[in-house]
């Protein structure tokens, strides 16, 4: 768990790699961080079935307990099935190492404490260095694409997922972005972002529309690592 033992917590809480034995603690945080009414425009639920095939080696799972009780998850998947494999998505090569940050939750309790952030870095950190990662979020989620673009994955395009909801694809590719030529575009705005996203510009930061809501600027990357 070297991975996680960089990241200062807010409060003292033991992070911990997760494995099959912990398949009961993470299908019941899930379904609490979700509630009782599912909106799948949102956030996608996630059966007891797919927890236990990444927790039994198709991923990576970091969890965060406050004493014995886990609190919070994140997973990086890398493991893909033909039906989720992500080279065609990203048009990478299929010897392209691909990792997913394919979920997490955080206990309503502990929201608003940037547990999530630190899972995103935490995964991030125990990533192989050769390892493409990406991520999707709805454009209605705000928390959770604010997170990922804070911990440097950019928004390369909208596509539609999990039987027809919008969910943006954030990859972290090391570009950098000139904020004098950036606009500000309200994640709503399906059409107009797709037609940045044809011109090459990505979502790189979140802003604040003149209505008070959050907004994306986008900009055109300058320079990405090799």
């Amino acid at each position: 768990m070297n991975a996680l033992r960089e990241f200062a917590l807010t409060e003292p809480l033991t992070p911990r790699e997760l494995g099959p034995d912990d398949l009961d603690a993470v299908d019941v945080l899930h379904h609490l961080a979700i509630g009782p009414l599912v909106r799948p425009e949102v956030v996608k639920p996630e059966n007891r079935s797919y927890f236990e095939g990444i927790l039994g080696g198709r991923g990576w799972t970091v969890g965060l307990y406050d004493g014995p009780m886990l609190v919070a998850y994140g997973i990086l998947q890398h493991d893909h099935t033909p039906k989720d494999g992500p080279h065609r998505l990203l048009g990478l090569p299929p010897e392209t190492k691909v990792g997913r940050l394919a979920g997490a939750s955080v206990h309503p309790a502990y929201r608003g404490r940037g547990l999530q952030r630190v899972l995103i870095a935490a995964r991030v950190k125990a990533a192989p260095p050769d390892m493409v990662l990406f991520s999707t979020a709805a454009p209605v989620n705000t928390p959770s694409w604010s997170s990922l673009l804070a911990e440097g994955f950019p928004i390369h395009d909208i596509q539609l997922f999990f039987g027809g909801y919008a969910r943006y694809v954030l990859v972290r590719d090391g570009s950098t972005y000139d904020p004098a030529e950036a606009v500000l575009v309200d994640p709503l705005d399906t059409a107009r972002q797709k037609a940045l996203f044809a011109e090459g510009w990505h979502g790189y930061e979140r802003s604040r529309l003149e209505c008070g809501a959050a907004g994306v600027l986008f900009a055109r990357p300058s320079r990405a690592e090799g």
